[in-house]
């Protein structure tokens, strides 16, 4: 995995936990049945949420940019194809993580 691939896939991953744990991190662990008086102390990073869900975009949108946008033309040694789905996988689970936080606002009533 080339080392800009990596960084773009594994920050974005660890900026969409970041940008989850005031909101969707707490429900996810409440509709899981883990609970516990530790949960309100994930709020304390509440006021930086914006700010992690603007890093997290942009490192996602990055690194598929980085993955996705290769010519056709370009060889890729076949050592490379693992670790290439590992960046793919990681930068798919920031996606999705992402898309949860976003649209927590409408789902998140019907777990609550």
């Amino acid at each position: 995995m080339p080392v800009k691939e990596g960084l773009l896939a594994g920050g974005g991953l660890l900026a969409a936990l970041a940008a989850s744990t005031c909101c969707v991190l707490p429900l996810s662990f409440g509709a899981a049945g883990v609970g516990g008086a530790w949960l309100s102390t994930l709020t304390v990073l509440a006021p930086y949420q914006l700010a992690f869900r603007l890093i997290a975009i942009a490192l996602l949108g990055a690194g598929f940019w980085l993955v996705y946008s290769r010519r056709a033309g370009s060889a890729v040694a076949c050592a490379t194809v693992p670790t290439r789905r590992t960046t793919k996988t990681l930068l798919w689970a920031g996606a999705i993580m992402m898309t949860l936080v976003l649209t927590s606002g409408w789902w998140e009533r019907f777990v609550a």
